[in-house]
């Protein structure tokens, strides 16, 4: 299975778990990228958009991080403005 995971989610790791709800979507991201790491039948999938996105992030720390992630990646999807990113 291809996971595609938008720059929400690789922020999820890194943001505050003071509350439930963000301790436990970070922990469901995790899970999600250690079993795309781990190989076999599950794989991420990254894009030119979200290392545009990620560049932008303003903390230098955190945007090294969510970087790291990406490049776990198995495929990076290229976008081409010509086809509308889609080709």
């Amino acid at each position: 299975m291809k996971v595609y995971m938008d720059v929400c989610c690789l922020n999820r790791p890194f943001d505050d778990h003071s509350q439930d709800k963000v301790r436990f979507e970070a922990e469901a991201v995790i899970s999600i990228l250690k079993r795309c790491k781990a190989g076999g039948d599950w794989e991420l999938i990254g894009s030119d958009i979200i290392i545009l996105e990620i560049s932008k992030t303003q903390d230098p720390v955190k945007k090294q991080k969510i970087m790291l992630l990406h490049k776990g990646a198995a495929e990076t999807i290229k976008y081409n403005a010509f086809y509308g990113g889609n080709g």
